[in-house]
């Protein structure tokens, strides 16, 4: 709950006052780019910062964001007790319905407040986009796991399974709460990109094309992507295409394409800037702040989109699950040409999952020209050694 002196009423903000933002699951870094930025900052988070995080004088309400009931009446409050005129939701707090519905029925956000979600939610994003005939991909819903063999039956291919969020799941007796849903999608063959955009005023601008894994190679993440020019194109345009169906006026946009033989297909979006590590390449070979662009936007700045000068790509590896018992060339992999970083996550004795993101080791490179990345990729592989012991319960 906030404190007492943050509940009472703030005087009318006279005309050149700084502009009142409400920021919803802000990282620390958004909150400082907001504030150098000028606007008057208050924060609603389920996840209280670090002490010191903040800049001096923010605001912070802490609220559950499970609770939709909380989270509306929290940003109500922000908006008519405290004079908050924009809103920006952020870690995926845009796709939350009190989130969006409060903030689009007050007039705080630019989006509608289904835009998001038609994004997020896979079910409603195929729908959207094979209602339209844009990026169609056969697909079918079942409603409980006995009737995933007949929507798999209908797709009449090999099927992708997608187990879908609680707001997915249909009503009714056969699909009540509690239950899974799924959708059946028919699988797309091909190299994955991952297209990163900033929307400002319904104008969605490409920030850019990242190759994921087995795009360039099968350990690893290059930006920018090595595509050609009408590829490049064609994946812009679909990406664009499903931003202009859902409605999406303003912010960042994540969205996954498969180049298939049939042309580009959407995999998945969603409203926000790329997680980890594909927000560094980005920044790595561009200098690109994503936060201080986006608070730029907001306030009326023209858009800067990045240019690469270099190449920036980060090399996964995973060990198998059990035992670490030794591991060398760290070192050796740190000191190659243009390693920036190098994360292990492991010491000797540790047990290894062999699942999940917090198996993965990585490391974060740049290079002049893709063929100098793939030599420092394969030099990686070379230099680290890992010794697992396998031991019961690993299979």
């Amino acid at each position: 709950m906030s404190a007492t002196a943050d509940r009472r009423r703030e005087p009318d903000p006279p005309d050149r006052s700084p502009q009142r933002l409400l920021l919803v699951r802000p990282a620390p870094r958004l909150v400082h780019a907001a504030v150098a930025a000028g606007f008057a900052v208050r924060v609603l988070t389920d996840t209280p910062p670090p002490e010191g995080a903040l800049p001096p004088g923010v605001a912070v309400r802490h609220v559950d964001l499970a609770d939709g009931a909380a989270v509306a009446a929290a940003v109500e409050e922000a908006v008519r007790l405290h004079g908050t005129e924009r809103l920006l939701a952020c870690a995926g707090t845009a796709e939350l319905p009190a989130v969006a519905g409060t903030a689009a029925r007050l007039g705080v956000t630019p989006n509608p407040a289904d835009a998001a979600r038609l994004l997020g939610e896979p079910a409603a994003m195929r729908a959207l986009l094979n209602g339209s005939r844009h990026s169609y991909v056969p697909a079918a819903r079942a409603r409980t796991a006995e009737e995933l063999p007949a929507a798999v039956e209908e797709i009449g291919a090999q099927v992708t399974v997608r187990t879908l969020p609680a707001c997915s799941r249909i009503a009714g007796p056969a699909g009540g709460e509690g239950e899974r849903s799924y959708l059946v999608e028919q699988y797309l063959e091909g190299p994955e990109y991952g297209v990163v955009t900033l929307t400002v005023d319904g104008m969605h601008r490409v920030v850019g094309v990242v190759a994921l894994h087995g795009a360039w190679h099968p350990s690893s993440h290059l930006f920018p992507a090595p595509l050609g020019e009408r590829d490049e194109a064609a994946a812009r345009a679909v990406v664009t295409e499903l931003l202009d169906l859902a409605g999406y006026e303003f912010g960042y946009a994540y969205t996954v394409v498969v180049l298939t033989a049939d042309g580009p297909r959407v995999v998945r979006s969603r409203a926000t800037w790329p997680d980890e590590p594909v927000a560094s390449l980005i920044e790595l070979a561009t200098g690109f702040d994503a936060d201080e662009e986006l608070v730029q936007a907001l306030a009326g700045k023209p858009v800067t989109l990045p240019a690469a000068d270099r190449y920036a790509a980060v090399a996964s590896y995973r060990l198998p699950a059990g035992r670490l018992l030794s591991v060398s060339g760290l070192e050796a992999v740190s000191e190659l040409p243009g390693v920036h970083r190098v994360h292990f996550p492991y010491s000797s004795g540790d047990d290894i999952p062999g699942h999940g993101p917090g198996a993965d080791g990585q490391v974060m490179l740049s290079a002049e020209s893709t063929q100098e990345a793939a030599e420092t990729v394969t030099a990686v592989g070379r230099l680290l050694r890992a010794e697992v012991s396998r031991h019961p319960g690993h299979r």
